[in-house]
Order: C-alpha cells, then sequence, then structure tokens
C-alpha cells in the first residue's frame, strides 16, 4: 500500500502533464506594418539604387556562420539587398523570418558598409501580444551594433515585459544578419 500510492500519484501526475506541456497555438493575427518597398526605404541609404544579391555560404562559410552565431542556420541561401553610391556599398539590408512564440515575425535589418546596425524595422507580426517589439525604444538599442557584440537579452539587449520570446527572436536575427554579411564581404 505504501508504494501503491506514490505511483497512482505519480501517474496520474504524468499522465496529465502533456495536455499542459503541448500549449496549443492561438488563432493567427497577422499585422502588416510595413511593405518591401517601405522597408528597403529605411534600411538603406535614399536615392542610392539597390540591387539584389543570392549569398548561398559555401560549407565552410556556413559552418563559420553557425559557430558565430552558436546555433544551425536552415536556410541554403539568403536574399540580401545592395544599395551602392559612386560604385562602392553604401549599404545592405537583409528582410528575416525569426520564430516568435509561435509563429514567424518578418523584420528588416539594414546594415552600413562598415558592418555597423544602420536600422531594424518590424515589418509583419503575427502575434496578438509582443508586438511592442516594433517600437523604436526597443529597435535603437540594436543601432551601431556589429558582429563583434554579442547582441543577446540580458547581455546587451534589454528585453520588453510581455515579449521576452519576440525580444529573443529579433535579437538572434540581428545578429544572424550581421553575421551573414560580414561572411559575405569577406567572401568576395
Amino acid at each position: 500500500m505504501r508504494i501503491a500510492l506514490p505511483l497512482v500519484a505519480f501517474a496520474a501526475i504524468a499522465t496529465a502533464l502533456p495536455a499542459f506541456a503541448e500549449e496549443e497555438a492561438p488563432q493567427l493575427y497577422e499585422q502588416v506594418y510595413l511593405t518591401k518597398d517601405q522597408a528597403l526605404k529605411i534600411a538603406l541609404p535614399a536615392g542610392d539604387p539597390v540591387t539584389t544579391r543570392t549569398y548561398a555560404p559555401r560549407a565552410e562559410e556556413r559552418k563559420r556562420i553557425e559557430r558565430r552565431l552558436g546555433r544551425k542556420i536552415e536556410d541554403d541561401s539568403f536574399t540580401v539587398y545592395q544599395s551602392a553610391s559612386g560604385g562602392k556599398p553604401s549599404g545592405y539590408a537583409m528582410i528575416l523570418d525569426e520564430q516568435g512564440k509561435y509563429y514567424p515575425m518578418t523584420f528588416v535589418v539594414g546594415i552600413k558598409p562598415d558592418g555597423s546596425v544602420r536600422d531594424v524595422a518590424v515589418m509583419v507580426y503575427r502575434e496578438r501580444r509582443g508586438d511592442a517589439v516594433k517600437r523604436r525604444r526597443f529597435l535603437n538599442q540594436f543601432l551601431g551594433k556589429t558582429s563583434d557584440d554579442a547582441l543577446m537579452v540580458n547581455r546587451d539587449v534589454v528585453h520588453l515585459t510581455g515579449a521576452t520570446v519576440s525580444s529573443w527572436s529579433i535579437a538572434a536575427g540581428v545578429k544572424k544578419a550581421v553575421v551573414i554579411i560580414d561572411e559575405l564581404k569577406a567572401s568576395r
């Protein structure tokens, strides 16, 4: 009897846990803040012509990117928007989708020729909560950051209460963009 009661209690708890662990995703709530053209105007210098290029990192570049990010990258290639002035690059931009709590969020990262972040703007947010990451107060933390910065919540990025997962996702995406642009420039 002494052993049976704890086993029954354990079995009851163990069968109830999956119901708590498998939280169902809420209904998609898509909020579009910027089109691609609007986002690129924010991310790149005004008036400079923009070209689109696909960067498919070679195996050794991919390993370097993953090592620098501390995580695997799923994409085989990346679309990079580049502006130029006087025959020289005047800026780079990447439009990224990073996973939020339930759904991906889409945002643009603008990068200066020196590799520092020019601007970040949320384009599409797909959840009811956490969209405070679109505010300048949060996004301004990334301005001037480079691939040498940690770009991690609780290190050099302050998360927003109620948008913790979104804060981590934006930080991870900005880091991904600066590292990829850094590798792209080194591959020339």
